[in-house]
């Protein structure tokens, strides 16, 4: 561990998971979640989003600093974990760096969170969060600009290769804390709701690193990292999505194409 993470072992374990949904998510889809947080023995409290996720994150964020005071005056108690998928953990980072929740975090793990955006917020131009998820909202600029010491070494960010939404799959990277990229499952809605993730995900919130978990590069020596540039005029950002879209694509042709030559 590197000092930046100052809750170990089973004091992690004691504090309840509070579970932040993603873009659309049903309430099916959270309860999912929390069985299997439950099920690797954390207590969790499952947060209720207006418009399934879709509405605004400054908004959702205020409703979590609500459940975490909630929470902690109920119990007692001084912290609280946070486990986001997809939108919700770029939730909890509003929450975190923005409304200053960080003294109250005990630990956070995420899974498939697009920090850097996602294309995919074009589709969901209709609604606040699909707005403020794109690569070049204000909102994902100033989160990754604005970076909070306290919060380094205290979470983790899980993310496939093949996701699909966040793309590319590094733009889930965190510089500030742990990270750990599996190859499977395949697609984003699967890896949210993946128990193989998210029991992964639960041994980082009881107070362990998961093996194949590394620090990022603000915890430790600098790890290559390509994320998503900004493009600069509208037909850049044209451009640059028709890139970065058809990338994996291309990638997992490619690799398709080599076992035929091999075949033949």
């Amino acid at each position: 561990m590197t000092d930046g993470v100052v809750m170990q072992g089973s004091a992690c374990a004691d504090f309840p998971v509070l579970v932040i949904p993603g873009y659309g998510a049903p309430a099916a889809q959270t309860e999912l979640v929390s069985r299997n947080l439950r099920d690797a023995g954390l207590d969790t409290v499952k947060l209720k989003l207006p418009w399934m996720g879709m509405g605004d994150i400054p908004r959702s964020a205020g409703l979590l600093a609500d459940s975490v005071a909630r929470v902690r005056d109920s119990l007692g108690i001084d912290k609280v974990s946070l486990f986001g998928f997809s939108l919700g953990g770029v939730i909890a980072s509003y929450y975190l760096q923005e409304m200053e929740g960080y003294p109250l975090l005990g630990r956070g793990a995420f899974v498939s969170v697009p920090y850097a955006g996602t294309y995919f917020g074009y589709l969901g131009f209709f609604s606040a969060a699909g707005r403020q998820i794109r690569p070049t909202s204000q909102l994902i600029k100033r989160l990754n600009d604005t970076r909070v010491a306290e919060i380094a070494g205290k979470c983790l960010s899980i993310y496939v290769r093949w996701d699909g939404v966040v793309v590319p799959s590094e733009s889930a990277y965190m510089p500030d804390g742990y990270n750990l990229r599996r190859d499977r499952p395949i697609s984003h809605w699967r890896s949210v709701t993946n128990r193989e993730l998210i029991l992964t995900a639960a041994e980082f919130l009881r107070g362990g690193l998961p093996e194949g978990a590394v620090p990022g590069h603000e915890l430790a020596v600098p790890v290559p990292v390509k994320m998503i540039f900004m493009p600069s005029t509208p037909g850049d950002g044209r451009r640059h999505l028709a890139q970065v879209m058809s990338k994996p694509f291309k990638s997992f042709g490619s690799k398709v194409a080599t076992l035929f030559r091999r075949k033949g």
